[in-house]
């Protein structure tokens, strides 16, 4: 029986191909509130949060914008933060993640531009909001979010390209390689034996695939139940590596910044500590001496392989979630929206 969870999977490219129209629409009259913007700031949680980190790097790679990451709890007192040059952005499937409404609040005081991000545009969050970006997502069933996470990043993609005033390289064509990722994957075989590691999965990336990382991550945790952890490649071996051994795996997530040698170094010391390794990557980027090399056959721009290696990891989820006997749909003590801070 077809689980909930795995129709949600295949559904998103043609989600991303309906939304695509509107959403354009609703993106460039969002961008044309930003002409005077030095720097965003961007509020989301949970998955969204992951979102938000593909949009930090998308952004200022596309736009040379610096993007921060908004700390809600320091916008109880709506005069407290001071917002001069920022456009502010929220984040949030629901629109009823707490601290939203006060860091679109404090922006609205501070009369600086702000756009709501969301797959309700009658919630609270979004008739807050100056603009609103819809995800058109329909409702997401299954605990696990997918197609909210794929449409927030088409939408904030979207964005860039209007902030940018031409045509997003890949943009056009993203739902169609959704399509044909989420059948790949969906019809191949995973390394789960290593993935079902008794003490853990850690997943490294860089840039694009720091978001990649911390989404599959997210998702390995809610689907199956097995701890595991995220990291910029950087961050892990400045430290958190040395946690990591006999008995743990690593799944290195390839986009093109992480560079062949972080890469090898990331393999070669994780397996003299005893760990196992998975490689994920494209075609366009070399194979590693790791235990599994899960390579998606085609090439694409970088911020769409993003994308696709989050359905791969969607699926590889889901597998090592039948694998252990879990609940695949209802995900054991989550809740689809926390309404607590």
């Amino acid at each position: 029986m077809t689980t909930i969870f795995e129709e949600e999977i295949r559904s998103q490219g043609d989600i991303l191909r309906r939304r695509a129209e509107l959403g354009e629409q609703q993106t460039r009259d969002a961008a044309l509130s930003w002409r005077d913007v030095d720097y965003a700031l961007v509020a989301a949680r949970g998955s969204s949060d992951n979102a938000a980190a593909f949009f930090q790097y998308l952004a200022g790679r596309e736009l040379g914008l610096v993007v921060a990451l908004a700390t809600p709890s320091l916008f109880q007192d709506e005069s407290s933060m001071k917002l001069d040059g920022a456009g502010v952005v929220a984040i949030s499937q629901s629109g009823k993640s707490p601290g939203m409404l006060e860091v679109i609040r404090t922006a609205k005081l501070q009369g600086r531009p702000n756009v709501i991000f969301t797959n309700d545009a009658n919630s609270a969050l979004a008739l807050e909001g100056d603009s609103v970006v819809e995800l058109f997502a329909g409702p997401e069933r299954a605990i696990a979010s997918t197609k909210t996470f794929s449409t927030s990043c088409h939408a904030l993609a979207q964005f860039v390209s209007a902030l940018s005033e031409k045509a997003l390289p890949g943009l056009e064509s993203l739902p169609d390689v959704i399509d044909r990722t989420a059948d790949w994957a969906l019809s191949n075989a995973f390394p789960t034996s290593l993935l079902n590691a008794p003490r853990g999965l850690t997943v490294v990336g860089r840039g694009i695939g720091y978001a990649v990382a911390a989404e599959i991550a997210l998702k390995i945790r809610e689907v199956t139940g097995v701890r595991c952890e995220a990291y910029s490649a950087p961050d892990y071996l400045h430290g958190p590596i040395g946690a990591d051994g006999d008995g743990a795996t690593l799944l290195v997530v390839v986009t093109d910044e992480m560079e062949d040698e972080i890469a090898a170094s990331l393999v070669a010391q994780c397996t003299e500590r005893g760990m196992r390794t998975v490689i994920l990557r494209s075609a366009e980027h070399p194979s590693q001496a790791s235990d599994a090399d899960i390579m998606l056959p085609e090439t694409m721009d970088n911020w769409c392989l993003g994308l696709a290696l989050v359905v791969v990891g969607q699926v590889m989820s889901l597998r090592l979630g039948e694998l252990r006997g879990r609940p695949i749909d209802t995900a054991p003590g989550l809740n689809k929206v926390t309404l607590t801070a």
